[in-house]
């Protein structure tokens, strides 16, 4: 099963203070629901475990993630492909920042999500209500955090 998703939150803080943000993997995935550990591989690549529950399905995931595509200070994408027991997901995520009015970012962020197995089976529409929701509260959370004072902030 393949969901689209897209949002483009302001965020209190100039580009360039996004961008690192951005790029430290743990300030990110600090946003993720159910993240348990980040370790991180090279600037680009790095491992997440993560909890999932979809309705009465629950998984640990094994995601490995990776940016690719960066144009630095500007955009990059980021893939993460896990597996957890009877179920995979893959998720591609387009992110640009862009300067808006105020010295504010805007974050523009697509992400496509698939998955198969276990996971999958519990029914379209909820498995898009909890995706949808996962998604947009994660970069919710990341555009809140990354626009306060002092990190970290949660």
């Amino acid at each position: 099963m393949e969901l689209h998703f897209s949002g483009a939150p302001e965020i209190t803080a100039p580009r360039d203070a996004v961008w690192q943000k951005l790029r430290d993997p743990n300030f990110v995935a600090a946003s993720g629901p159910g993240v348990e550990s980040v370790e991180p591989v090279d600037p680009t690549h790095f491992r997440v475990i993560t909890a999932l529950g979809i309705g009465p399905v629950k998984l640990r995931f094994k995601l490995d993630v990776e940016l690719f595509d960066i144009v630095e200070g500007r955009a990059l994408k980021m893939r993460a492909r896990g597996v957890a027991p009877g179920s995979a997901v893959e998720v591609l995520s387009s992110l640009r920042l862009e300067n808006a009015d105020h010295g504010r970012t805007r974050l523009g962020w697509t992400a496509t999500s698939a998955f198969t197995g276990a996971v999958a089976g519990v029914g379209a529409r909820l498995l898009e209500g909890t995706a949808r929701r996962l998604t947009e509260q994660f970069w919710t959370d990341f555009a809140r955090r990354a626009g306060a004072r002092g990190w970290p902030a949660r």
